[in-house]
């Protein structure tokens, strides 16, 4: 009869034990402040800007990625008779990523972006990426528009 005491308080010493390790599991994903560009943001063709973000996180963050895509629906009308000295427009995208050093909680993220001076004119997608050290991912997306060069009349 002792045998069977035992096993069961060997069993509530295991089961309370697991518990308590999944209590220490990091579920809490990091946080994501884009600070500038302001959205919606317009640039034009060829103008560069700075990416400004706050990546923070409860315990330590591991990596971020940032993302520009064309926000369309894919369907485009494109001339096939341009000749090699026009210069086709295409549709951006662009990524950057980075390592953040260990131990650290809060990250600045400065990137610079150049938008090539032949891209696509519309509204594109710039998202920012976050992973901690547990796995857990934050993504946060702003409209930029890409616009015509400025001519003067």
């Amino acid at each position: 009869m002792n045998l069977k005491y035992l096993i069961l308080a060997f069993m509530a010493i295991a089961f309370l034990s697991a518990c308590d390790k999944d209590d220490d599991v990091d579920t809490t994903k990091p946080v994501i402040e884009v600070i500038a560009p302001i959205t919606p943001a317009h640039f034009h063709a060829g103008d560069e800007f700075q990416l400004t973000a706050l990546i923070t996180d409860n315990d330590e963050l591991a990596s971020w990625k940032v993302t520009v895509h064309y926000n369309a629906d894919g369907h485009t009308h494109k001339s096939a008779s341009a000749s090699a000295e026009e210069e086709v427009e295409v549709e951006w995208h662009q990524d950057w990523s980075g390592d953040i050093e260990a131990g650290l909680k809060s990250f600045d993220l400065n990137q610079t972006i150049t938008i090539p001076a032949n891209a696509e004119h519309g509204e594109y997608h710039l998202g920012v990426f976050a992973l901690d050290q547990s796995g857990n991912e934050q993504v946060v997306f702003i409209e930029i528009e890409v616009e015509g060069e400025e001519h003067a009349h």
